[in-house]
């Protein structure tokens, strides 16, 4: 371990290190035997396999993260970023972004002159792998903290959206042209920017199947901030992001390949689409406007063959189902759950698209269908729309198991076929709380307004009843009421006489 100055001797990072399997497989690009510098903090199963095919050398700020990555057997420069002079590499890898390689010991530099100093690190002909966060990216705008405020001790300089970074690609591919630097590559990440399971070009964005990568980013989102505390849900902003064509302005980071001239003779080949939340599955144009899927990488244990071949063409089923129960609209509800039941009933409602060449004859995939069969895809969406605080056509369907009876009965199922499930873990969505607090306001004031009325009746009728008692005691106690009854009394015993003659 080298100390270049500006180390920070009791410093740990408190933040997620860059990885996963995305940026696992970029870095397996780098050509072999290369000279790699790995700036900034970066998952050790990431800096191992780079380090099993080139000569690494890390730098980090934090003293006690370097002398455990030292252990590893890596070369590790323990300082700041603005000390780094005398070194030159083939490949520079900064995956974490520029904003964690400058310590409190040393000059802050912004991001521009963080790419800068980076620039100067490169050999004629190196590659620069840079990851960039976004500051408008989904993942900030249903973040209940403010990035402008310290939320960590590695926060001294909260800058934010106040920061020198580009806030979109094209700004982005310009400064690092305006630096001398020429991207190769360049793609959105999803759905979150240290540890990504998407990645789409700005162009497979743009003309590429939209529906399919919406309903792939929803999953992704889902999936990450399952059980997380968030001010929307991820889900439904990151589909309508890809689907109305902003996926790469509101993408959580952009991940660049680029290169110092001149071009090198081994330069990094990416496809437009990565998907890797296990397997890395790549998706790319075929014939015909078709898009394909291929597996990269496989995982143990399972079967992942059913992934290569052609990407289901479609919209995904459970945003369907959910426009349909805003709209209220029964027979599409009906029409999408017993064909989804009767052609998929193991596969849950986000990982079926439906594809209407006919809209009477609609065609249900899979989109996935390495996913396991699972039993209770009625009641995990019944979950969804109320735990999303989705409005529906059954309004006093107020828990799972009475929604998921109705939605039985809908698709055709017999209603002693709900089975208790585990309820799948959703995104802890402020604003889906605030629909729910909002519902139970309004069933409340109804409620407040009955109970007023029936009170108002209750009272009414009260006075009512006691004016009549007071009648009828006033009547019954007088002189002309009883010699009135003493009348009748007399009147009926000469009727019955008279009857009694006759017969």
């Amino acid at each position: 371990m080298q100390m270049v100055g500006g180390e920070m001797p009791s410093f740990t990072e408190d933040r997620p290190s860059a990885g996963g399997v995305l940026l696992g497989y970029l870095t397996e690009q780098v050509p072999d035997g290369a000279e790699v510098l790995v700036a900034g903090p970066h998952d050790a199963a990431l800096i191992d396999a780079l380090a099993a095919r080139a000569t690494v050398t890390c730098l980090l700020r934090s003293q006690p993260d370097a002398i455990g990555l030292e252990s590893r057997g890596v070369r590790v420069l323990c300082g700041s970023l603005a000390k780094v002079t005398d070194e030159s590499y083939d490949v520079v890898v900064a995956l974490d972004g520029l904003e964690r390689l400058c310590s409190v010991e040393g000059p802050q530099l912004d991001w521009v002159e963080s790419l800068r100093a980076l620039h100067r690190l490169l050999r004629p002909g190196g590659t620069l792998l840079l990851a960039v966060e976004n500051e408008l990216g989904v993942h900030k705008l249903v973040d209940p903290s403010s990035s402008t405020a310290s939320q960590a001790d590695s926060a001294w300089r909260p800058l934010g959206e106040f920061d020198t970074k580009p806030g979109n690609p094209g700004r982005l591919a310009g400064r690092l042209a305006a630096e001398g630097l020429a991207v190769d590559w360049l793609g959105a990440a999803w759905p979150v920017p240290h540890e990504p399971t998407l990645i789409a070009t700005p162009n497979a964005l743009q003309d590429g199947p939209a529906d399919a990568l919406a309903a792939v980013t929803a999953g992704a989102a889902g999936r990450a901030y399952a059980e997380k505390s968030v001010l929307s849900d991820p889900r439904r902003l990151a589909a309508a992001a890809v689907r109305g064509g902003l996926g790469p302005e509101l993408a959580s980071a952009w991940l660049v390949v680029a290169h110092r001239a001149p071009r090198p003779a081994a330069a990094l080949s990416l496809p437009p689409v990565l998907i890797g939340d296990g397997p890395v599955v790549e998706l790319a144009p075929g014939r015909d406007g078709v898009w394909t899927r291929r597996v990269l990488h496989e995982v143990p244990g399972r079967d992942l063959s059913a992934l290569n071949g052609p990407l289901p063409r479609g919209r995904l089923l459970e945003e369907l189902l959910l426009a349909a129960c805003l709209r209220h609209d029964l027979p599409i509800v009906r029409r999408l759950l017993t064909g989804w039941t009767s052609a998929h009933p193991g596969a849950a409602a986000d990982n079926v698209v439906v594809h209407e060449d006919n809209y009477t004859v609609p065609s249900f995939s899979v989109l996935d269908p390495s996913v396991p069969p699972q039993t209770d895809v009625i009641r995990r969406f019944a979950q969804t729309l109320i735990g999303g605080g989705y409005a529906h056509p059954w309004p006093a369907a107020v828990d799972v198991p009475t929604l998921t009876s109705i939605l039985h009965a809908a698709a055709g199922l017999p209603g002693d076929d709900v089975e208790a499930g585990e309820e799948p873990p959703l995104p802890d969505s402020r604003r889906e709380h605030e629909e729910q607090i909002r519902a139970l306001r309004r069933q409340l004031a109804d409620a407040t307004t009955r109970a007023q009325w029936f009170e108002r009746e209750l009272g009414r009728r009260d006075s009512e009843l006691r004016k009549a008692r007071m009648q009828i005691a006033a009547f019954s106690g007088s002189v002309s009421f009883r010699v009135a009854k003493l009348g009748v009394g007399v009147a009926r015993k000469a009727r019955n006489r008279l009857r009694k003659g006759l017969s």
